[in-house]
């Protein structure tokens, strides 16, 4: 089956020849091997007065196929996709977000697919507007596997209860440790699977005494319903889960080896972590109030996986507190 294809600058040309010469559609038709149809309506849409001329028709054939867009139209949900796009949205985020909440803000929907094309037109890849987007890395290779875990003691990750790897319940945890300046700083990332949110904790080191001290502050303040199982990769820092385990009365899983990937939520997070952390981050001459700002503006953000709710809205209505919050007006609304 012959697909069909836009006119061209040649076939344009060919057409211009035969029509100022005076030659019927079939004779044009038989010349530059297209149906008399297409011939009778470029004539039609592209032809002047008098004459039939090859660019001013390309010319209106390219203007009438550039549509003005909507967020050419739109200032105001233009100025609202800049700004989440600078805050590190996605396409897909934003418009998930004014597909549930834009009315509250007065910002008509876009798609997701509307705002890339946008991006990459002309006029907006000029001003480097498409560098707001979050690039991927290229595969950085494998590491050389020589040896499985070290850890006693542990419980096969596919021995978890099917609510947590459904995301069914609220309250099982991933936890992972983050490394920083040439592996001599170490962040500790606590992950709740179903709401997305995530705590991150500072360590003087990454021991496993120091580790499990960090785990049971975090998990010891929170209510028991929060709180149903506990997932590591095979760190040694994690080596003292069983103290964990027993001190929470909480069971704890692990990956298989080298498949960190299997608790993948919380590698998500840690990409997401590493647009602000950079491996090069020096911790400890960070002020903790700048850290804790990173930390809470990442679970402020949408997600498309939450139906556009941030991890602490998710979180809330868990709590039976629904809440929203507002860019555009910058505070909370209790709904």
């Amino acid at each position: 089956m012959r697909h069909y294809t836009h006119l061209n600058l040649e076939e344009r040309t060919m057409i211009s020849l035969c029509y100022n010469k005076g030659l019927s559609l079939g004779e044009i038709s038989k010349a530059v091997g297209r149906s008399k149809s297409t011939l009778s309506r470029e004539l039609r849409r592209n032809r002047n007065k008098q004459e039939y001329v090859a660019a001013t028709a390309c010319k209106r054939y390219i203007s009438r196929r550039q549509r003005t867009c909507r967020l050419d139209q739109d200032e105001s949900l233009r100025s609202y996709v800049i700004d989440r796009l600078r805050e590190g949205l996605s396409p897909e985020a934003i418009s998930l977000r004014l597909k549930y909440y834009g009315h509250l803000e007065e910002i008509a929907y876009v798609s997701p697919e509307s705002i890339y094309q946008w991006l990459y037109r002309p006029s907006q890849k000029k001003e480097k507007l498409h560098k707001l987007l979050v690039r991927g890395h290229g595969n950085r290779g494998h590491r050389k596997r020589v040896h499985g875990s070290k850890i006693k003691g542990r419980t096969s990750i596919h021995e978890r209860p099917e609510a947590a790897q459904d995301r069914q319940e609220i309250g099982h945890w991933e936890v992972d440790l983050m490394a920083f300046l040439r592996n001599s700083q170490h962040m500790l990332v606590i992950h709740e699977r179903k709401t997305r949110y995530t705590a991150a904790i500072k360590l003087a080191n990454k021991t496993a005494a120091e580790t499990l001290k960090a785990l049971l502050n975090f998990f010891q303040g929170l209510p028991n319903d929060l709180l149903k199982t506990i997932t590591f990769d095979n760190g040694t820092e994690f080596a003292y889960h069983q103290n964990l385990s027993d001190a929470l009365e909480v069971p704890t899983y692990f990956c298989d080896v080298y498949a960190s990937w299997q608790k993948g939520g919380i590698e998500n997070m840690n990409g997401r972590f590493r647009r602000d952390l950079p491996r090069k981050t020096d911790l400890k001459a960070m002020d903790d109030k700048e850290f804790e700002q990173i930390i809470l503006n990442h679970n402020l953000m949408p997600r498309k996986c939450l139906e556009a709710k941030s991890p602490i809205e998710a979180l809330a209505k868990y709590l039976n507190k629904d809440i929203v919050f507002l860019f555009k007006r910058g505070v909370a609304l209790h709904l």
